[in-house]
């Protein structure tokens, strides 16, 4: 009975931190996408897509489409999930440089993007969904 007490326990306190722990887990994924985006990193950066994208898109496909250079820093605002933390919308503020006729320096734009990330199983990392 001991036993059972304590694996049960134990199963009941690894869950409860694996949902708590959930969102700066996430946090953390969606910012590690967005340095990677900044650094130019693309390789680093397809990873944290889902693998649906990754099927439909290859690696040279993404390097391609996703050109870097224009962000400058990102912050994640908020997260939201639903479907019991299988599925969140994150609001990360992105700053933007840009570079305007006229202006003799490039000028700093911020702007909040909501984006979609998944998991699926308890254990599993989270992915990004290019909507």
């Amino acid at each position: 009975m001991l036993i059972k007490n304590t694996v049960s326990l134990l199963l009941a306190t690894s869950l409860l931190t694996a949902c708590g722990s959930g969102e700066e887990a996430l946090s953390k994924a969606a910012e590690g996408r967005w340095q990677a985006l900044i650094q130019g990193n693309m390789e680093e950066a397809y990873q944290y897509y889902t693998d649906a994208f990754q099927k439909t898109t290859s690696q040279e496909m993404f390097k391609h489409k996703v050109h870097s250079g224009l962000w400058k820093k990102v912050k994640v605002k908020q997260i939201q999930c639903v479907e019991s933390g299988k599925r969140c919308d994150v609001a990360v503020d992105v700053a933007v440089v840009m570079r305007m006729p006229g202006l003799s320096k490039p000028m700093e734009s911020h702007t909040t993007l909501h984006e979609v990330w998944v998991r699926d199983g308890w254990f599993s990392d989270w992915r990004y969904v290019d909507e």
